[in-house]
């Protein structure tokens, strides 16, 4: 993890998270990352990275967070199977619904 991000870096992480809180009234860490590292291709900083100074700017605005991934492309069908483009695998469990202990 580096610790010498530009001042420019850091005012866009501020302003996304601050613009993204206003508007949504959450921040998806992951997703609001993703936009940080893309406008600055030229720091050349990991998206980890990036998705660190998003969670501690979202905690110091009090902002509720979640930490969505970005899409995989994965579609859940209604038999419970995970579809993708070249194959089908079981999908975890709903929590919503009950489950039997065997």
């Amino acid at each position: 993890m580096r610790y010498d991000y530009s001042a420019r870096l850091r005012d866009d992480v501020n302003s996304a998270v601050q613009s993204t809180f206003r508007t949504a009234g959450i921040v998806n860490i992951t997703v609001t990352a993703e936009q940080v590292r893309v406008r600055n291709l030229a720091e050349n900083v990991a998206l980890e990275d990036i998705e660190y100074l998003v969670l501690q700017a979202a905690q110091l605005l009090g902002a509720a967070i979640e930490f969505d991934d970005l899409s995989n492309g994965l579609v859940v069908l209604a038999n419970g199977l995970v579809e993708d483009d070249e194959e089908s695998t079981i999908a975890p469990p709903d929590p919503r619904q009950p489950a039997s202990i065997q």
